[in-house]
């Protein structure tokens, strides 16, 4: 190789390597300065904190009142004494007035606020009524100003708030920056951390203090954080028939009566087109049209036949309340023969065969025309019967449960590109942290036969952030009491089927004594949390005590199981658990011995509560699914990742 050349490659390669080391400092620079820019908004926040902003103990309590009075007396008007009472002894108003009208303590009355709005929240009919719902909103702020309403403890707790917030961001100790001259990354931030962040948010909005703080967080963890894929290929499949259109022809062409056959055969396919806020789909019809028929002109008889191409389109739009037809269109070619002329005399014959073919291109125009025609009137009228359809109005079979559980409403957006169906969902509190950007593409979804999952090899996939269960079930569990049973029911929460019936049939096959049933009463923060990190899977919860007959651990405990993805010899993907559960006591005193004996049976419970396996079993779809091409059929899982926050399922 010439030198001029070799160096002139060296330049090059020199230059390419420099373009992608600035970028990389520049995005490190990008990351560093957004965290720079929080920490110093904390600082300011700090500076702006201000008494005349918390909430007023008086007046929320007040409205706490008024809000209850308010509910009883919608209960004496619209309901009749039995059922009026009934509310009443459910709703249990006497602790919190009497707590209020005695002036007790602030911890007395807050015990009796968090009870009432407990019992604001449940699966309860009823509980979704207006008045009840805004009872609740009013409670949660009287809560708010009980623990921050006093200026001087409120701010100091709000003060102490923000440097804990400042702390999870600075450098951690151990690394090479911590000196602070290189702030961390929210790329690095744990699950742990990100939730812990959510409470101080949480704290910060209620007590209404650094809300530039709150939006910049708040808008940075702002991405959906549930997210589902339907391959196109699925789609089409459904769609997709044969036609094989038989039809008499009894028709009248330029003064010749026609009869015979005709046949349309060809196929009728779907495809999907990009769009956003809806589903676009084209539905198409690609035929050949073949005639054979025998024209009646006086004496005169002639055979004939025809053959062509049909096409017909026409776009769907689909929205989650019904389907949208648009125009449809058709085009046709014809191209005929006349095979025989019939008439005893010569003369005629020769007459009538140069009068066809004088006739025959305008012949063709019409016959195109009329075919065109009846192509569209018939793909239009088979199209039309999917536009008359309507789904299931899911924010109204939704909306009375989440009112009643105090759960967010998922904001979506649907839409579609050529390759799949897709459907973006965002459930987040007022205030609450969802991801923080988006979930890693499925490409880099190993399964069993590919490094990735692309179009064409798979049915449809899940993705669902960690955060979904800091904006969900957090508070609706925050300090409940759950036994083994509601806790596995959980457990089957995470999209997975538990191994109940597995569970039984092992006990069933030995004469092993069953342990004691428990109950467990659930932390304020994070009660339950998966995390979705480096390809495992960690389920877990936190309690504050634990007891087993006579048997009472009254202090707080961690306990998680481990998951990571396994591919199966047969094609299948599963999670499988690691064989011990990670039980810990934070807090760091030694247990007692009595404590410690207890410790065996915690594991013990929890090392059944936690299968084996999950996602090993195979999905079946309903066999009523309005698709025959889909009901009934069984889905496997061939694709598990755990990355980032965020887990992706994959099926087939």
């Amino acid at each position: 190789m010439p030198s001029s050349v070799l160096h002139g490659s060296f330049r090059l390669v020199v230059a390419i390597a420099l373009v992608g080391a600035s970028t990389c400092v520049n995005q490190a620079r990008v990351i560093a300065d957004e965290t720079t820019q929080w920490l110093q908004l904390i600082e300011q926040s700090k500076s702006e904190l201000d008494a005349n902003r918390l909430p007023s103990a008086e007046e929320t309590e007040a409205d706490v009142v008024a809000s209850m009075d308010a509910a009883e007396a919608f209960f004496q008007r619209v309901t009749d004494p039995s059922n009026h009472d009934a509310w009443m002894k459910f709703l249990d108003f006497g602790p919190l007035r009497s707590a209020i009208e005695n002036n007790e303590s602030v911890a007395k009355r807050g015990n009796a606020a968090v009870e009432l709005s407990q019992r604001l929240s449940g699966p309860e009919e009823g509980l979704e009524l207006s008045r009840l719902v805004a009872l609740r909103d009013s409670v949660d702020r009287y809560l708010a100003a009980l623990r921050y309403g006093d200026p001087k403890r409120g701010l100091a707790v709000i003060d102490r708030q923000l440097t804990t917030l400042s702390e999870i961001l600075s450098p951690n100790e151990d690394t090479e920056e911590a000196d602070g001259s290189a702030p961390r990354s929210l790329a690095d931030l744990s699950g742990e951390e990100v939730a812990r962040i959510q409470s101080i948010v949480d704290a910060l909005a209620a007590a209404n203090q650094a809300s530039g703080l709150v939006s910049r967080i708040t808008g940075r963890y702002s991405s959906p954080n549930l997210r589902a894929f339907v391959d196109g290929r699925v789609i089409s499949d459904a769609i997709t028939r044969p036609v094989n259109n038989p039809e008499r022809v009894n028709d009248c062409l330029l003064g010749t009566r026609i009869i015979g056959d005709a046949r349309v055969v060809g196929n009728v396919t779907g495809s999907l087109l990009p769009s956003e806020g809806n589903v676009r789909l084209l539905i198409r019809l690609d035929g050949q049209f073949s005639t054979s028929t025998k024209g009646y002109n006086g004496p005169v008889t002639l055979r004939s036949s025809g053959f062509g191409q049909v096409y017909a389109a026409r776009q769907l739009v689909i929205t989650e309340k019904r389907i949208f037809a648009g125009e449809p269109i058709a085009t046709a070619s014809l191209s005929t023969q006349i095979n025989q002329i019939n008439h005893p005399l010569k003369l005629v014959r020769k007459i009538a065969s140069k009068k066809a073919a004088e006739m025959k291109p305008q012949a063709e125009a019409i016959s195109r025309k009329k075919l065109q025609d009846r192509v569209l009137e018939g793909f239009r009228e088979q199209t039309d019967e999917a536009s008359t359809r309507t789904f299931p109005d899911l924010d109204a079979k939704m909306s009375p449960w989440l009112r009643r559980l105090d759960l967010p409403a998922p904001v979506r957006m649907i839409g579609s590109t050529t390759d799949a169906v897709h459907v973006r969902a965002t459930m987040r509190r007022p205030f609450g942290l969802s991801a923080p950007g988006e979930a890693p593409s499925l490409s880099t979804v190993r399964t069993a036969s590919s490094s990735g999952t692309y179009p064409g090899g798979y049915s449809a996939a899940v993705q669902v952030h960690e955060s979904i269960l800091n904006n969900t079930v957090m508070k609706l569990l925050a300090g409940d009491t759950f036994t083994p049973e509601k806790l596995r029911d959980l457990t089957s929460s995470f999209g997975i089927p538990s191994d109940k019936n597995d569970t039984t049939d092992e006990a069933s096959a030995t004469n092993e004594e069953q342990p004691e049933s428990f109950e467990v009463d659930f932390s304020g923060f994070r009660p339950v949390y998966f995390e979705a990190r480096d390809q495992t899977l960690r389920i877990g919860l936190r309690g504050d005590r634990f007891a087993q007959g006579d048997r009472e651990l009254d202090r707080r405990l961690e306990v998680s199981a481990a998951y990571r993805p396994a591919i199966t010899e047969d094609g299948r993907t599963m999670l499988v658990r690691d064989e011990e559960i990670d039980l810990k006591f934070p807090g760091g005193r030694r247990l007692t011995m009595t404590q410690t004996a207890i410790k065996a049976n915690i594991e013990e419970g929890f090392d059944k509560l936690f299968p084996m396996t999950l996602l090993h079993r195979e999905l079946t779809l309903p066999s009523t699914l309005q698709l025959p091409t889909l009901a009934g059929r069984s889905a496997k899982v061939i694709g598990i990742d755990a990355q980032d926050g965020w887990l992706t399922i994959v099926v087939r």
